[in-house]
């Protein structure tokens, strides 16, 4: 027996409406982060001049300070919005040899915090991606693996085939994450240690940028904690 689907014309287009909503949100974002550039980069200018010219001022060093975070940010919004645009160009490439690449710079700085980079790379798999995007997902795993890690620990990171689909897990030893912090941490601006991420220079949003690029690679991305580890897994369909 044939059953009637449980939604109406209205459900579509309240559907429509939010996706449009959404869409005008990430395009205003994207928008206002870009006019922002030139007045801090004015900014900064003007006060590398005034500290040249006036010497050590903690008023002028907080002037500094500040949109240097600033910039940043900025930064960091640009690049999610990048991240969304499902239009970058792609092409087929060699990801065992990217990752490989990718690893490289990050051993002296896991080194300089008492850790310890160890790879798992399957060689030839090749998935359909943008390079940058790509590698920038790398850099916010391995950086979000690194700053996390327990002292003295190990960092893993895996590729792997698993049928049609690429396996990439950057696992590091350090605190448990709750189900309700696994949930969100994903979310823009969401941020397990407000503290600490202050004063690190972290606004939240590195992982909402990894989303934004394995979404935008049909792909997925997900968390777990179990026996003293947090593993974080991105699926990619291999070609």
């Amino acid at each position: 027996i044939y059953e009637k689907p449980d939604f109406t014309d209205e459900d579509g287009l309240r559907a429509a409406d939010l996706e449009a909503e959404d869409a005008a949100k990430k395009s205003f974002v994207a928008n206002v982060s870009h006019e922002l550039k030139t007045p801090i980069s004015v900014i900064s200018a003007n006060a590398d001049l005034l500290a040249f010219e006036m010497g050590e001022n903690k008023w002028l060093s907080n002037i500094q300070y500040e949109n240097e975070r600033m910039g940043k940010l900025v930064k960091q919004l640009l690049e999610l919005a990048r991240a969304e645009n499902k239009t970058m160009e792609k092409a087929r490439l060699d990801f065992s040899y990217l990752l490989s690449g990718g690893v490289l710079p990050f051993e002296c700085l896991a080194f300089e915090k008492g850790l310890n980079i160890k790879t798992e790379i399957d060689e030839g798999i090749y998935i359909n991606g943008n390079e940058n995007q790509l590698s920038q997902l790398i850099s916010i795993l391995l950086d979000n693996a690194i700053d996390h890690g327990s002292r003295g620990k190990e960092v893993l990171v895996k590729l792997s085939s698993l049928k049609h689909h690429a396996v990439l897990s950057v696992i590091n030893e350090g605190e448990a994450i709750s189900a309700e912090q696994r949930d969100r941490l994903f979310e823009r601006f969401y941020r397990m240690d407000e503290a600490r991420s202050s004063d690190s220079g972290h606004y939240g949003l590195g992982l909402a940028i990894a989303k934004a690029i394995v979404l935008s690679h049909d792909g997925k991305i997900e968390v777990d904690s179990y026996d003293g580890l947090v593993e974080f897994r991105v699926t990619f369909p291999k070609v």
